[in-house]
């Protein structure tokens, strides 16, 4: 019981600090890509598709759904180019 109870903290432990560091690199990564978008053709479609994803990746992140948020973002600077650090 001990062992099972170690079990479920050490998880829940581990849930709560994710959500913190994906809460922390949200905006980051919209940061980066609104810059990166800002250096290029702001008529291009690519990348105004790619300032509409980062728009719905911050509006994700003010709601709370960091995971989604940051794939959104990372799907923008990917649309933009822009490599993963």
């Amino acid at each position: 019981m001990k062992k099972l109870l170690t079990v479920m903290a050490v998880a829940v432990s581990l849930a709560l600090t994710s959500g913190v560091a994906l809460a922390s690199s949200c905006p980051k990564v919209i940061k980066e890509g609104r810059e990166a978008a800002a250096k290029m053709d702001k008529n291009d479609p690519k990348v105004k598709g790619a300032v509409a994803k980062l728009d719905e990746a911050q509006g994700l992140h003010d709601g709370g759904k960091h995971a989604e948020s940051l794939a959104k973002a990372n799907e923008a600077l990917a649309d933009l180019g822009v490599k993963k650090q």
